[in-house]
């Protein structure tokens, strides 16, 4: 009898859940929603005990559906950063602090001023944000000094489910990345504990693992609970985007995927940082080899499609989001390379990758009295990949082999072949959209021994190829020289707005 692989992913918002056979074909699945409280401004928290009892609803759900089969390996992958504190006794200490959380904020300012935080970025090459584990616990030791005392263990979302699946306690290095380890040693390093005045947390932090190591077994208790046999194998747990990376079968440097969701990820493996002081974007540890995986998110991805065609509801409205982008994309088809000048920065949102500036906004530039809603719709969707592209120059040039891409966004075969032609380099689609639960799968096999998880994790499935065109890319390199300059004068013109706004409040 063939034995199933199960995949975890407790996510932000929803829970969920699948199994697969060896060859990565889905079986069943499950899910829950996953709602974040927000008791105060700036905050977001998630109950521990509701995360657990809504991770034992989705495993005895497939558990159900599975029923009469067996069982090779649970692989866990998680939402990551934040602060989750477990006391002596194994229980929380509290509502989970989220990485969305901002009430540390003020705090991380006056570090920033003070050059505490530089040791961070020399560190582990990512630039700090408020909900990361230091900031959250620096708040958490100043007005909740209780909660504070009564920690034990800190540690991520996914080691609080492996924990309370196996009764084991570790993390592993892609969640441990941020804030505290240094790359070069791959442990929590002094300095950054001492200048962020969290050595008091340093002794609580889990020991980091690699991802494919078996966390444990199922807990008697938590079969009974999940319907899953006891004894069953458990990895440690992953963060979500490094087991997506894992589920695409990345693990060298030079290998790239990009995420193009409501935001947007561009994913660089490489073997080498550069340490400064205020890296832009975040770095994390692959979770099973000795790459870097550099992270940068723009602000703004499929945000914008959606945005620009909430703008026009009669010409390109439609009964599902597939017609209104057939609609949208019949009219750019028409428009040549580069919009006709049109240029569009799509900081609908601010930025934050390969700069950082909440305050700048979306604009378009060249626009002229005969420009039309197609010229315009083209310019979103360049615009878009322009800002790809600005990761790709800002870190070590334009990737050297083929991007993976998945996401909402690359379900549109108008904008795949747009970005291939902007970043001059083959685009891949997978038919799966489900690489973050099938990559946790196949870390859970490798950790019951069946195997390599990066070997594991390929599947018979043929991608959908976006050929870079050459001459295409090349007018692109033109037009992106275009974009770069309207994009750097326009912080520099943001730069000057706020100090107005100061002058003029």
């Amino acid at each position: 009898m063939t034995e199933l692989r199960i995949g975890l992913d407790v996510g932000t918002t929803a829970i969920k859940v699948a199994a697969y056979t060896p060859e990565g074909k889905c079986v069943a699945s499950a899910a829950r929603v996953n709602k974040v409280a927000r008791p105060a401004p700036g905050h977001a928290e998630q109950d521990m005990e509701t995360i657990w009892t809504l991770t034992t609803e989705c495993l005895s759900e497939l558990s159900e559906k599975c029923e009469g089969a067996s069982f090779a390996a649970l692989g866990v992958c998680a939402q990551g950063d934040g602060l989750w504190l477990m006391d002596e006794a194994g229980k929380p200490c509290g509502n989970a602090m989220l990485w969305n959380d901002t009430r540390a904020s003020a705090d991380l300012e006056t570090l920033t001023q003070r050059g505490a935080t530089a040791a961070v970025g020399l560190g582990c090459h990512t630039d700090l944000w408020p909900g990361t584990s230091a900031m959250l616990w620096r708040w958490l030791r100043r007005n909740r000094p209780e909660a504070a005392a009564c920690a034990r263990t800190s540690f991520t979302c996914a080691d609080w489910v492996g924990f309370r699946l196996t009764g084991q306690i570790a993390t592993d290095f892609s969640n441990a990345s941020i804030p505290l380890i240094d790359f070069e040693t791959r442990s929590y390093g002094p300095r950054q504990l001492d200048l962020l005045e969290c050595n008091d947390l340093g002794a609580i932090l889990a020991a980091p693992k690699q991802a494919s190591e078996k966390l444990g077994t199922l807990t008697p208790e938590a079969a009974r609970k999940t319907g899953l046999p006891a004894g069953l194998p458990v990895s440690v747990g992953t963060l979500d985007l490094a087991a997506m990376i894992v589920g695409m079968g990345l693990d060298r440097p030079g290998q790239t995927m990009m995420i193009l969701g409501t935001t947007a990820v561009v994913n660089i493996l490489t073997d080498h940082v550069t340490p400064t002081e205020k890296p832009v974007g975040a770095s994390a540890l692959h979770p099973t080899s000795e790459a870097i995986i550099r992270i940068l998110a723009p602000s703004t991805g499929a945000a914008a499609f959606d945005w620009f065609t909430a703008l026009h509801p009669k010409s390109l409205g439609g009964e599902s989001t597939d017609e209104i982008a057939g609609k949208l994309n019949a009219l750019v088809e028409d428009v040549p390379p580069g919009a006709n000048g049109v240029t569009f920065l799509p900081y609908l949102n601010g930025e934050r990758a390969p700069f950082v500036s909440p305050d700048i906004r979306a604009q378009f530039h060249g626009l002229k009295a005969d420009t039309t809603k197609a010229e315009m719709g083209r310019a979103v969707m360049e615009g878009t990949a322009m800002s790809l592209r600005h990761c790709f120059e800002a870190e070590d040039g334009l990737p050297p082999a083929p991007v993976q891409l998945t996401g909402g966004g690359s379900k549109n075969p108008v904008w795949c072949q747009i970005i291939a032609d902007v970043i001059g380099q083959d685009i891949e689609v997978s038919p799966a959209s489900d690489q973050g639960l099938w990559g946790a799968a196949c870390l859970g096999a490798a950790a019951a021994g069946l195997g390599d998880a990066i070997a594991l994790s390929k599947r018979e499935e043929t991608p959908t190829v976006y050929r870079a065109r050459p001459e295409i890319h090349e007018h692109y390199c033109a037009v992106y020289r275009r974009y770069a300059l309207i994009s750097s004068a326009m912080r520099t013109l943001q730069t000057a707005l706020n100090s107005l706004k100061e002058e003029n409040p």
